[in-house]
């Protein structure tokens, strides 16, 4: 099974760089898998999730509690989201700035390409200019490295 793991957030902003971390961290493990690392989400990667046979996206949120760990079953998500939701998303796409679940839909409305997804996202308490992490999410990237190297290796 062919994998893509995508880190996404800004590596000069605190917290925001835990997605970049932990993909660099399952990279590091010499699996089989392609590692992409990205300051925002842009359709320019459907190219890429097309290809694969399993996504997993990474990143921080200011919206969860500091700390906090979420991994969202994407097809789930995707099955829970409304017209409405499809229809503003090819408006945010125009943007060059996608969500995961917009970038999915987008590839099965172009290319009817659906791989399975997954995001993991953790709760920042600190966005601020710094190449710091926060302790709470520093003490997640080996968890979610290990989550997402294990996910890999049960396909």
């Amino acid at each position: 099974m062919a994998w893509l793991v995508i880190g996404f957030g800004s590596d000069v902003c605190g917290d925001d760089r835990f997605g970049l971390v932990v993909a660099q961290a399952v990279a590091k493990e010499n699996l089989s898998v392609d590692i992409l690392t990205h300051r925002i989400l842009g359709p320019e990667l459907i190219a890429n999730i097309c290809r694969a046979d399993g996504v997993i996206f990474v990143d921080a949120s200011a919206s969860l509690e500091a700390g906090a760990l979420e991994c969202i079953n994407l097809q789930d998500a995707s099955l829970a989201s409304s017209r409405e939701s499809k229809q503003s998303s090819s408006a945010i796409a125009v943007s060059h700035h996608c969500d995961p679940l917009t970038l999915m839909q987008l590839a099965e409305t172009l290319y009817d390409k659906r791989p399975p997804a997954w995001l993991y996202v953790v709760g920042g308490s600190d966005f601020s200019f710094s190449e710091n992490m926060s302790a709470a999410v520093e003490a997640r990237v080996a968890e979610v490295a290990e989550k997402i190297i294990g996910q890999i290796d049960v396909s």
